[in-house]
């Protein structure tokens, strides 16, 4: 008398197993799935105790009466369990509490921005600091972001749903890395050199930036490290990129003037509102900006006419000849014979012992052709 186990994730769907033995009365548990009891012959409801009946079908493994079989060392027929299946679960859970739930009800995409920022601060700190619990934990929480998410979205007349968010990431991830799910290659650097490529033909299918899709809300300096990493991709020459921006300074001071984190956020939106322009220039004459050379063309700078090809750019911070440079100090009276206003900035504390103590720069280098893309500063944290 053979015990058959369901797959709660699929309840209407019978083991391979298990076919030949759905034929006559059948004694179900009373979570079986309609839709299996329709399709039955023939069917009896058991309660707590174990009856006589051939074959027993349930989905709960902690049923009295399954249990009873089992114990009497009945065979068990079952399906191999299939990865995932749990989160259809947490997708029906998610469903009745948005249906029902007076506080889920309630929200929005917006009401719930703050939670998951939170969430996603606090897996990092499990990834840091956590236990193998705490990290499983602050993932499941964020899984519930994505949840709660989609099925805030699938509320909407033309919205999507969960099924549309992991069709999204299968296309994505399928386009981007043809070769490794192919079983073509398992090489590191071919993988990502394909994954940026895809992004790249994405991007120049709908024409539109290469820093698209950048979010200006993310820390300064990931921000900062986002939008290089899209410019570098795009051959974007370094010459054109203010020092200020890779080289951060924080002034050791005892009372802070700026906030370094809101000036690094606004350069950083400076350059992505100077490569934009660049970019629509260019698209204004049919051209696509995929080499430093052209690059050089539409920001404003040297380049060569006849080779944009052969203009490319080594990631390096470039070398600028002596001769390029105009230099530009004080004189006695502090008076800057530069178009620069005067700066006085504090002493390094360290390398004073008067904490009032002011300084002045002088001796400040200014290229000559400085592109209008480059921020140029009188001082830097070196300096202070």
């Amino acid at each position: 008398m053979p015990v058959v186990l369901l797959d709660p994730s699929r309840p209407d769907m019978v083991p391979a197993g298990a076919v030949g033995l759905m034929s006559g009365t059948i004694a179900v548990t009373e979570e079986v799935h309609p839709n299996l009891l329709w399709q039955l012959p023939d069917y009896v409801l058991v309660g707590d105790r174990a009856q006589n009946f051939d074959v027993l079908v349930s989905s709960d493994k902690r049923h009295p009466a399954v249990r009873a079989r089992i114990d009497a060392g009945e065979r068990v027929v079952e399906g191999e369990p299939v990865k995932g299946s749990t989160i259809l679960r947490a997708v029906d859970l998610m469903d009745r509490l948005r249906r029902t739930g007076p506080w889920e009800q309630r929200q929005t995409h917006d009401s719930l921005r703050r939670y998951l920022v939170e969430e996603v601060y606090e897996l990092l700190d499990a990834i840091d600091n956590g236990s193998r619990d705490e990290l499983k934990s602050e993932l499941g929480d964020l899984l519930l972001q994505v949840l709660f998410h989609s099925r805030i979205a699938a509320d909407a007349i033309d919205g999507f749903d969960i099924d549309d968010v992991a069709q999204s990431f299968v296309d994505k991830v399928s386009y981007r890395t043809p070769g490794v799910l192919g079983g073509e290659h398992a090489d590191l650097e071919r993988q990502i050199n394909e994954w940026e490529a895809a992004k790249a033909a994405e991007r120049e299918a709908q024409r539109g930036s290469v820093l698209d899709g950048i979010v200006t809300t993310q820390p300064a300096l990931a921000l900062t490290q986002k939008i290089f990493e899209r410019l570098a991709g795009a051959d974007f020459p370094i010459a054109a990129v203010s020092p200020s921006l890779y080289q951060v300074g924080v002034p050791f001071r005892k009372h802070a003037t700026v906030s370094v984190e809101d000036e690094q956020r606004r350069r950083a939106i400076i350059l992505m509102d100077q490569v934009r322009a660049a970019e629509a220039a260019a698209s204004g004459d049919g051209v696509w900006l995929t080499d430093a050379n052209t690059w050089r063309k539409y920001l404003g700078m040297d380049y060569d006419e006849n080779a944009f090809d052969d203009d490319l750019d080594t990631g390096e911070i470039p070398v600028i000849a002596e001769d390029e440079w105009i230099v530009s100090s004080l004189d006695e009276e502090g008076e800057d014979d530069a178009d620069y206003e005067e700066v006085a900035v504090d002493a390094d504390p360290i390398d004073s012992d008067n904490e009032s103590e002011r300084s002045r720069v002088s001796d400040v280098k200014v290229r000559k052709d400085v592109p209008g893309i480059v921020v140029v500063e009188k001082w830097s944290a070196e300096e202070e």
